[in-house]
C-alpha cells in the first residue's frame, strides 16, 4: 500500500488500504507488533487516501522516511527527495 501511494498509484492502494481495514477492523493488537504498526499506518493514511490529498500523502511519508533514517549511520548521507507521488 504504502509503496503503490508513494508512486502515486492511489487506486491500487485504496484497494490495499480496503482489504487490510476489513481484516483488521474492531481487532486489538499488541503494541510494537507488525499488526500494531500495519494499523496505525492504515489509520494514518485513510483520510488523504480517501480525499486523494496528495500534499497530505507526501507529508506523512516524508515523516515516516525521516524518523526511519533519524539515528542511523545513514542519517549522514541522507536526502529527502519527492515521491513520484508528488511530480
Amino acid at each position: 500500500m504504502i509503496v503503490h501511494i508513494a508512486a502515486g498509484n492511489l487506486d491500487a492502494a485504496r484497494t490495499i488500504w480496503h482489504q487490510q481495514q476489513s481484516l483488521r477492523a474492531g481487532k486489538l493488537f499488541p503494541p510494537g507488533s507488525r499488526a500494531h504498526r500495519w494499523q496505525a499506518q492504515l489509520a494514518a493514511v485513510a483520510e488523504p487516501l480517501m480525499a486523494g490529498d496528495r500534499p497530505a500523502l507526501a507529508k506523512i511519508l516524508h515523516a515516516w522516511e525521516a524518523a526511519n533514517v533519524r539515528g542511523t549511520e545513514l542519517e549522514p548521507y541522507w536526502e529527502p527527495t519527492s515521491f513520484p507521488l508528488e511530480r
